[in-house]
C-alpha cells in the first residue's frame, strides 16, 4: 500500500509522538509499504538525529523561535502539497495529529476519496500552557471541543489503550474506535550494554534510580525530585539519573540546587534511543509521574530495558503496569511514591521478580505486530471506500 502520514511531530524530535511515527514508518516499509511522512521543518539549532531515515518525507516550511516555541510551527495550507500529494495516489492518509498538519491531511483525504484514520496520541487538553495569551480553562475546551470534531470527521480512529478510548467516547467521539498499542522495535533491548558506555559509567556503584523523557512542565518531574528529597539524602548507594532535555531544564536544575541535590540527581542531557537503552538496562527503577500521557512509550521503553516502575496512577502507566506485578501505581502523593522505590530498594527479591515481570509484560508490545493490526485497518478501510 501507498500509506501518507502527517504529523506535526517528527525527527529529529524525539518526543512519544514522533518516535511512534518513525517507529510505524520502519515496520510499515519492512512490510513492503511505501510510507510517506508530511512533517515540519526543523530549524538548525534543533538536535540532529537520525538523519536520511527516509527518501519519503516532505517538509512544510515552518517557523521557530528558540526557548520560546518548543516544537516549530508548520505553515500548513494545503495548496503547498498537493501538487506532491494528488500524484502519489495514495490509498491511505494517516493522521497523527487534530491540528495544523492535521487539517491538511482531513482536506487533502476528502478531497480525493481517500480513507482516512487518526491516531489520538495526546492528551491534547492537559498541554494548552504551550498558547500563549488564552487562559487555560478556555484552550482546554476548545482543545477538545476541535479533537472531538476532527475524530468524527475521519474514518477511524485508533486509541493507544482502552482508557483514552473511554476518554474520547466521553468527549463525544462518534466515530469508530480501535484500540491499537504502539508497541516498539524489541531488537534494540536484546543486545548487551554497550561496552564503552559501561567504560564511561562513573557510577558503578551506585543503584541508579531513572527517569526518561522530555523535560517539561506536563512530565510532572518537580513531583519526583520533591518525592524523593529525603530518600536520596538518607541513602549513599542511590543516585537518580535524568535523561532528556527541554524548556524545563534550567528551573529543574534550579530546583535541585534549592534541594541541595547536586550530587545526588544527574541531568544527562538528550541521548539518541540507541544509547538510551543503555540507560534502561543498568537502571533497576524507572521513576514517572505524569499524568498526561495516552501510553507512556519511555515507561514501556524502561520496562524491555528490565526496570522495576514506580508511577501514579493515570492513563498511560495504567495500560501498562498491574500494580504489584511489573511495579507499584501509587496516587499523587509523594510520601506514598517515595516509600514505594525504598521497598523495592530494600527488598531485592520484589524488585528482581518485577523487573523479569516488566520484561515480559514489554514484549507483548511489538511493533511489527502492531503495524500489522494497522494495515488490516487499512485494507479493511480502502475496500469500504472502493465500494461507495
Amino acid at each position: 500500500m501507498k500509506i501518507a502520514f502527517f504529523t506535526n511531530n517528527y525527527l529529529p524530535n524525539t518526543g512519544g509522538a514522533a518516535i511512534a511515527v518513525e517507529s510505524y514508518r520502519d515496520a510499515l516499509e519492512k512490510l513492503g509499504h511505501e510510507v510517506y511522512i508530511f512533517a515540519p521543518k526543523y530549524p538548525p539549532w534543533f538536535p540532529k538525529y537520525k538523519d536520511n531515515v527516509s527518501e519519503r518525507i516532505w517538509r512544510f516550511p515552518s517557523f521557530a523561535i528558540k526557548f520560546i516555541t518548543p516544537q516549530p510551527i508548520p505553515i500548513y495550507f494545503a495548496f503547498l502539497v498537493e501538487d506532491f500529494f494528488k500524484k502519489q495516489k495514495f490509498d491511505i492518509v494517516h493522521s497523527h495529529h487534530p491540528f495544523v498538519i492535521g487539517k491538511t491531511a482531513l482536506k487533502l483525504a476528502k478531497k480525493y476519496h481517500i480513507p482516512i484514520v487518526f491516531t489520538h496520541h495526546t492528551q491534547y487538553h492537559k498541554y494548552v500552557h504551550y498558547i500563549p495569551l488564552v487562559p487555560e480553562k478556555i484552550s482546554a475546551k476548545i482543545a477538545i471541543k476541535e479533537s472531538v470534531k476532527y475524530a468524527n470527521q475521519v474514518d477511524l480512529v485508533i486509541a493507544p489503550t482502552k482508557e483514552i478510548k473511554d476518554m474520547i467516547i466521553n468527549f463525544g467521539v462518534k466515530t469508530r474506535i480501535e484500540i491499537l498499542p504502539t508497541g516498539i522495535d524489541l531488537s534494540m533491548w536484546e543486545e548487551p550494554i554497550q561496552e564503552e558506555f559501561l567504560r564511561n559509567f562513573p557510577w558503578k556503584e551506585k543503584r541508579i534510580l531513572l527517569y526518561a523523557g522530555r523535560l517539561a512542565k506536563e512530565k510532572n518531574i518537580e513531583f519526583i525530585f520533591t518525592s524523593l528529597e529525603k530518600l536520596l539524602k538518607k541513602r549513599e548507594d542511590i543516585i537518580l539519573l535524568v535523561v532528556g532535555d527541554g524548556d524545563e531544564r534550567k528551573n529543574l536544575e534550579n530546583l535541585v540546587k534549592r534541594l541541595n541535590l547536586e550530587d545526588k540527581i544527574v541531568f544527562m542531557g538528550w541521548h539518541p534511543r540507541e544509547e538510551l537503552v543503555n540507560f534502561y538496562k543498568i537502571a533497576e527503577i524507572f521513576v514517572f509521574a505524569s499524568t498526561t500521557e495516552t501510553q507512556g512509550l519511555v515507561t514501556l521503553e524502561a520496562m524491555a530495558g528490565g526496570c522495576a516502575i514506580v508511577a501514579i496512577k493515570a492513563p498511560g502507566s495504567m495500560s501498562l503496569i498491574e500494580d504489584g506485578k511489573e511495579g507499584f501505581l501509587v496516587k499523587e502523593d509523594p510520601e506514598e511514591f517515595a516509600n514505594k522505590v525504598e521497598l523495592l530498594l530494600n527488598n531485592r527479591n520484589l524488585l528482581a521478580t518485577m523487573q523479569n515481570n516488566a520484561k515480559i509484560k514489554a514484549r507483548e508490545f511489538s511493533i511489527d505486530k502492531s503495524a500489522m493490526k494497522l494495515v488490516e485497518f487499512y485494507k479493511e478501510l480502502a475496500k469500504i471506500k472502493e465500494k461507495q
